[in-house]
């Protein structure tokens, strides 16, 4: 057994199977299918119960999983791990963004970064917070910005911004003349929110029952640059954060919330008792000292 075949077997069972592997993988199935048969002969367990239709684990199947993503994760950190011994910063960040932020921060931090550590490259995926976390989870990403709190039980974290949530509306709504708006007062209004990956979803719900309703939702998005020209158009109003409305153009208006806990917060979080890469850690430790 080698790395290969550890390779092989985590992205059948990521991919569904072995067809959806070999494609992605670019190799011939039975090559794949070869792999994790000797891995099965070697361990002297089945990985997968084969009198399931669909592909599901085995016990030994699930503990040879999650440790061989462990081993994969070492094996490829380890040039990384080298190269800082001699002080050649090396690495890959795999980051996962909110869509609910305002990119220009952190983008200007990572610019920062890149220029005291040149050789670390990066990857971004932009996703609703609850992905980003299960992603994180499943070692698919190294890291991600998205809304506190997390369950320490699963994730450690750094607060990375804290601010108001407004509502948005299109400049000619009645609403747009007053200074502050209450929650209450919104209680008829047509809404246009993330969707439910996004965790502001659950807070706009959250607070509106608080007020003693629940939001007629029009409309779902995943992009706040669509939110505010579905707003242009007046097809409802929504809630967003601060710094995001500061970005939107002169159709729309942000109004202050009278009540209390609109507060939003996003940090950067990272999977417990990882063992992260070392540009992963320089990146953590830039980010700290940046905030604090």
């Amino acid at each position: 057994m080698d790395i290969k075949h550890m390779k092989y077997f985590v992205e059948v069972v990521k991919q569904g199977g072995m067809t959806n592997a070999s494609k992605f993988l670019y190799i011939a199935q039975p090559t794949i299918s070869k792999a994790i048969k000797d891995i099965e002969d070697e361990m002297a367990v089945p990985l997968f119960d084969r009198g399931k239709r669909q592909l599901v684990l085995t016990d030994a199947g699930k503990i040879f999983f999650n440790k061989s993503k462990e081993i994969i994760s070492l094996y490829e950190n380890l040039p990384s791990e080298i190269s800082s011994l001699y002080g050649l910063e090396t690495g890959h960040i795999n980051i996962g963004l909110s869509a609910v932020m305002n990119m220009e921060t952190i983008i200007g931090m990572i610019g920062d970064f890149h220029h005291q550590f040149p050789n670390v490259t990066f990857n971004f995926v932009e996703h609703g917070g609850k992905s980003i976390e299960q992603q994180i989870l499943n070692d698919e990403l190294d890291l991600g910005i998205t809304t506190l709190p997390v369950d320490h039980q699963y994730f450690e974290a750094l607060s990375f911004n804290k601010e108001s949530l407004c509502v948005v509306l299109n400049q000619n709504h009645p609403l747009a003349k007053y200074q502050t708006i209450k929650i209450k007062d919104l209680a008829n209004e047509d809404f246009i929110l993330f969707n439910d990956d996004f965790y502001l979803n659950d807070k706009i719900i959250e607070i509106t029952k608080n007020a003693g309703f629940i939001p007629n939702m029009v409309s779902q998005i995943s992009q706040w640059n669509v939110i505010e020209n579905l707003i242009s158009n007046r097809l409802g109003i929504s809630i967003l954060p601060l710094s995001i409305t500061q970005l939107m153009n002169k159709n729309v208006c942000a109004i202050n919330i009278e009540d209390a806990n609109v507060e939003w917060e996003l940090g950067l979080v990272w999977k417990k008792d990882k063992r992260l890469s070392y540009a992963t850690n320089k990146w953590i430790e830039y980010l700290r000292d940046r905030l604090t």
